[in-house]
């Protein structure tokens, strides 16, 4: 089996294309949806996908609130640039990125997340 993939969920599309290939010029497997229901169901997609990217330039973070009400279960959430105030109440349990987001530090993260949840499942 392959390295785990990392799914780019693109609320913000532009957003979400660049983090896609950010990631993939990083040597990172990604997938890019626009919504995160196109991979349904939900409560399985750890199993494929152990990080989750919500790139969200807005105010509403339809991700980031799935996973709040635990229809996202065990995956490692990131959001980058929302400013959604429920983030705020999750804010330990979810890997906030605020924009500019420094693409180093960010790969090291991503790799840091998918080294972990990698460990979890061995």
């Amino acid at each position: 089996m392959g390295s785990p993939e990392v799914l780019v969920v693109g609320e913000t599309p532009s957003l979400g294309r660049s983090i896609t290939d950010m990631l993939v010029s990083g040597d990172v497997r990604a997938r890019y949806v626009g919504d995160v229901r196109s991979e349904a169901p939900l409560a399985t997609l750890a199993r494929r996908f152990p990080v989750v990217v919500a790139a969200s330039n807005s105010l509403y973070c339809a991700t980031a609130r799935k996973w709040v009400r635990g229809e996202i279960p065990y995956v490692a959430l990131v959001v980058v640039g929302s400013r959604d105030p429920v983030l705020t109440q999750v804010a330990k349990a979810v890997h906030l990125v605020s924009l500019p987001l420094r693409p180093s530090r960010f790969l090291e993260m991503i790799r840091e997340l998918l080294a972990a949840t990698s460990a979890l499942s061995s």
